[in-house]
């Protein structure tokens, strides 16, 4: 197993699951429908993730990768501690199509945890390449 890509992300993860925003879309010719979407926070959070990454992988032509990977996520959080089910998606979305091309990809999420730390919030996320 060797390390593909490692990046710290500041500020405390936005899980999606836990931050989604109800609202009412359509009108005029179109049929109006509830609809449920990740909250204004969660976006502005995984916006400014996204760019990060964007920067960190930017001149690696490794990546995105295709290989089979294993992933792990150390979240350190300010506030409400979110699951860690959901942090993972969060943070697998942010990730996807940049750092690896589909989440079929991971095979491993090992190792990954969530903490409490309300000075220095921020996720470590570590992806290796896993032997076939």
């Amino acid at each position: 197993m060797s390390k593909i890509f490692e990046i710290g992300l500041p500020g405390s993860v936005r899980s999606k699951k836990n931050s989604k925003t109800a609202t009412i879309v359509g009108g005029k010719n179109k049929p109006r429908r509830a609809m449920v979407i990740p909250s204004k926070a969660y976006q502005k959070w995984e916006q400014e993730v996204q760019q990060t990454i964007k920067s960190a992988v930017m001149a690696d032509p490794k990546l995105p990768t295709e290989k089979t990977i294993g992933v792990r996520v150390t979240a350190y959080i300010k506030g409400v501690m979110p699951d860690l089910s959901g942090v993972l998606e969060s943070v697998g979305d942010c990730l996807e199509g940049l750092v690896w091309v589909d989440d079929k990809q991971i095979y491993s999420w090992d190792g990954s945890r969530v903490y409490r730390d309300k000075y220095n919030p921020r996720t470590i996320v570590e992806v290796f390449e896993l032997e076939d």
